[in-house]
């Protein structure tokens, strides 16, 4: 089992809460499916499980399942198995209203410079994003008979997705898409420093809408996953969601823009190395090194910022400022869906089901609002 450092972190939150619940197998009793003996085992192979989807899915999920094991042992006492709905609805206000010592580096054993919470967690999207996880956790341990039930399968989202309908997604809209573009098509170049941030602004961008790539993909790839067809194309081979693998065509417009950009330092060609599909502006120790999951997410919101700031619209520049760097992804797929068949960028997005693509097909909504607009009585 691969070894996660949370997980020795919770040795360490048992070790030190001293309230005298154990969790280890007695001599007789039968093993849960998975084996675990403790909660400790339970949360690493929960762990486990989330890093076959991608890094950055355990990472949030590490973050997530660690703030509320150290909550349930040190202010509650108690351990998974003692786990009820009215103890995660506890939590949840918990977190949006934390005590101040609960802001400060310490409170993990053996790890002083660790800070679980760096502010209260807000209510709406960012506390929907945290019953996600713990659904997905204890969920996790009913299904494999470590828990009887699932104590989070009753907790109330109440943030953006129920709020828009899960069915809709964020995407540019055709008045916005054409303010991000002409905003690209203006980016500074009065400096070697602004022409080379602008080159790599384009750069990214052209990248993530070309080929409707999750963050996830931009970051963890290079161009040594770029590689010719066989038939005088090339493609980028993609490791994505659920470690599902999807060759991508790369149109002659984006090799241009990826050549054009290689050239800025001083490479050939489109393939063949390391170079990142979203790299840092500063190079590392001689090489230019990816962005993390992290620094892309800060790259975007200050690129939005900036955009919002030229235009005069006050509610478009706060639609821009919220839009998420997914958003390029989504605004991809809702544009190829006016010219591709639904199965056909089912495959280009990697989605298993067809459903999940239907949710592109604006184009089809438009179509059917001016064909029905006379209609009535």
């Amino acid at each position: 089992m691969k070894n996660y450092p949370y997980p020795e972190l919770l040795n360490q939150v048992k070790s030190s809460a001293n309230f005298g619940v154990s969790r280890h197998v007695s001599e007789g009793e039968d093993l849960n499916l998975m084996g675990a003996k403790d909660d400790n085992d339970a949360l690493a192979l929960f762990l486990n499980k989330a890093g076959t989807r991608s890094l950055e899915t355990r990472r949030r999920y590490e973050r997530e399942t660690v703030r509320f094991t150290f909550f349930i042992y040190h202010e509650l006492g108690i351990d998974y198995k003692g786990v009820r709905l009215k103890h995660l609805q506890a939590y949840l206000y918990f977190i949006q209203n934390l005590p101040k010592q609960w802001l400060q580096a310490g409170l993990l054993p053996g790890s002083p410079d660790k800070i679980l919470f760096k502010n209260s967690v807000k209510a709406g999207k960012s506390t929907d994003q945290v019953i996600d996880v713990l659904s997905a956790f204890f969920s996790f341990l009913e299904k494999n008979r470590y828990t009887i039930g699932n104590p989070a399968a009753s907790l109330v989202r109440s943030g953006e997705k129920t709020a828009r309908g899960s069915s809709v997604i964020r995407y540019f809209y055709d008045n916005e898409w054409s303010t991000f573009k002409d905003y690209l098509d203006n980016l500074p170049s009065d400096s070697h420093k602004d022409k080379a941030e602008s080159a790599r602004i384009r750069y990214i961008i052209a990248i993530t809408y070309g080929l409707a790539l999750r963050e996830s993909e931009v970051t963890q790839h290079t161009c040594s996953d770029i590689h010719p067809d066989g038939e005088g194309g090339l493609y980028l081979s993609v490791l994505g969601k659920g470690k599902k693998r999807r060759h991508l065509p790369i149109n002659k417009n984006l090799q241009n823009t990826i050549a054009e950009y290689r050239a800025t330092h001083g490479l050939s060609g489109i393939y063949g190395d390391n170079f990142p599909l979203a790299p840092r502006l500063r190079r590392s120790k001689g090489s230019i090194t990816p962005l993390s999951s992290r620094g892309l997410r800060f790259f975007w919101q200050s690129l939005m910022q900036d955009c919002a700031l030229k235009s005069d619209d006050h509610y478009l520049s706060n639609r821009l400022c919220e839009i998420p760097f997914h958003s390029l992804r989504h605004t991809a797929l809702t544009h190829l869906a006016r010219s591709m068949d639904i199965e056909d960028l089912a495959i280009f997005a990697g989605h298993d089901s067809i459903n999940t693509t239907s949710q592109y097909y604006h184009a089809e909504a438009e179509r059917l609002r001016t064909l029905t607009e006379n209609h009535g009585l």
